[in-house]
C-alpha cells in the first residue's frame, strides 16, 4: 500500500506516529480524536482498530498499548490504525453516552446521522478520517465495570455473502471459540461503527467482546492475552503477518440470545461464578438476586428465560434497572450450536 495520509501529514512505511484530528470546540475545551499509526515496512492493507465509542468501556484501551509495545513495523505488512478513544466526549465523563441532552447521545447509534450533535460530529470524523482509509475494521465493546463479554460479533448479511464470509473469517481468526452471528439488513441498522463500515463502504468488521473491569488483575491479564492473541490472528488471516491463525477446535455460533436484566435498581448478588460462562443455563436457573441497598430485601430473582448457553456475565455490583447482568444464548431451535472448525471454514453450519 502507498504511503498513508492524514491531511497534509504523511506517514512513511516502517514509522510510527500519533495524529490528532480536530473535531469541534465544546464550552471551554477542544474536541478532538488522536490516532497511533503503525505503517508497516512491507506492502499490505489497512487495518482500523477502533475502542471506547462508549466512553465508558475503556478496557481496550490496554490493549492497543500493548500491541503498539510489541508490533514489529519490519514484518507488518500494510498498516494498522489505532484509536484507542473514539468517543472522547463520553470518556472524559466516563459514561457510556454523551451528557449534552441530545437527541443521540449513544455515539455508536449516531453514524450516519444529519445533524451537528456532539456525537455526530465525532462519527463524521471517525468515518471520513479513518474508517475511509480502512480495508478491515475491528470494533471493540468490551465490558464496562462490573460486567464482562464473552463473544466476537460479525455481521451476516445474505445479500452480500463475499464479505459475510470475509467477517466470519476474521471472527474465528479471533481464536476465541463464542462467536456472535449479527444479522443485520442495510438501511436499518447501519447507525453502528461496524455497520456503516460494512454498508456503506463494503469493509468486513468484527466485534470483540472479551473480558471487563472490576475481576481482579489477574483474569484481566488473561482477557487481555486472549485479545492480543486475536489481533494477532486477524493480522495472520488478513496476510498483514506471516503464519496462519490458530483456530480453536470448535465454536459456539450464537444467532439469537436473551437478556436477563433487572427490573429494579440494586445490589445485584450474582450466583455464578465466572467460571459459568460458555457453560449451559437451564430454564428457569436463578442467575442472581437483586436487594434493595437499604432495607436489603429481594426485589426480584433474575431467572433464565429458557435453555441455553451463558455467553455474557456480571459480579456482584450495584446495578441500575436495565443495566448488563447476564446474556443467554439459545439452544431451543438450534439458534446456538457448537461446530467445528473444519465446518465452519467449509461453510456448512447452515
Amino acid at each position: 500500500m502507498a504511503t498513508i495520509k492524514f491531511g497534509n501529514k504523511r506517514i512513511a512505511p516502517g514509522t510510527r506516529e500519533i495524529i490528532n484530528i480536530h473535531v469541534t470546540k465544546d464550552l471551554g475545551f477542544d474536541v478532538g480524536i488522536k490516532a497511533h499509526v503503525l505503517a508497516g515496512e512491507k506492502k499490505g492493507p489497512t487495518l482500523l482498530l477502533l475502542s471506547a465509542l462508549h466512553g465508558n468501556e475503556w478496557f481496550s484501551m490496554l490493549i492497543f498499548k500493548e500491541l503498539i509495545n510489541r508490533c514489529n513495523l519490519t514484518s507488518l505488512h500494510g498498516n494498522i490504525i489505532l484509536v484507542p478513544v473514539a468517543n472522547p466526549a463520553a470518556f472524559h465523563t466516563g459514561t457510556r453516552c454523551i451528557l449534552d441532552n441530545s437527541d443521540e447521545p449513544d455515539a455508536n447509534r449516531a453514524f450516519n446521522g444529519k445533524y451537528r450533535w456532539l456525537s455526530n460530529q465525532i462519527t463524521r470524523v471517525i468515518e471520513e478520517e479513518f474508517i475511509s482509509k480502512a480495508d478491515y475494521m475491528i470494533d471493540y465493546h468490551i465490558g464496562d465495570w462490573g460486567c464482562t463479554m464473552a463473544d466476537i460479533g460479525f455481521l451476516d448479511d445474505p445479500g452480500d455473502p463475499e464479505n459475510t464470509l470475509i467477517s466470519k473469517e476474521m471472527a474465528l481468526a479471533y481464536q476465541f471459540p463464542v462467536i456472535h452471528n449479527m444479522f443485520s439488513q442495510k438501511g436499518k441498522s447501519n447507525r453502528s461503527s461496524s455497520r456503516r463500515a460494512r454498508f456503506d463502504y463494503g469493509i468486513p468488521a468484527i466485534v470483540p467482546e472479551i473480558g471487563g473491569l472490576g475481576f481482579g488483575e489477574a483474569i484481566e491479564r488473561r482477557w487481555l492475552e486472549q485479545n492480543l492473541e486475536g489481533i494477532m490472528g486477524n493480522l495472520k488471516y488478513l496476510n498483514m503477518l506471516e503464519g496462519q491463525p490458530d483456530y480453536c477446535p470448535e465454536y459456539l455460533i450464537i444467532k439469537d440470545y436473551w437478556r436477563v436484566s433487572p427490573q429494579n435498581g440494586g445490589y445485584l448478588e450474582s450466583l455464578l461464578p465466572l467460571e459459568r460462562q460458555a457453560t449451559e443455563i437451564k430454564e428457569g436457573e436463578v442467575l442472581a438476586k437483586i436487594y434493595d441497598p437499604e432495607t436489603f430485601e429481594v426485589l426480584e430473582e433474575l431467572r433464565s428465560p429458557g435453555n441455553g448457553i451463558l455467553f455474557y456475565t456480571c459480579r456482584s455490583y450495584m446495578i441500575r434497572p436495565g443495566g448488563w447482568a447476564f446474556g443467554v444464548a439459545k439452544t431451543e431451535n438450534n439458534n446456538s450450536k457448537w461446530f467445528g472448525i473444519e465446518t465452519l471454514l467449509q461453510g456448512k453450519e447452515k
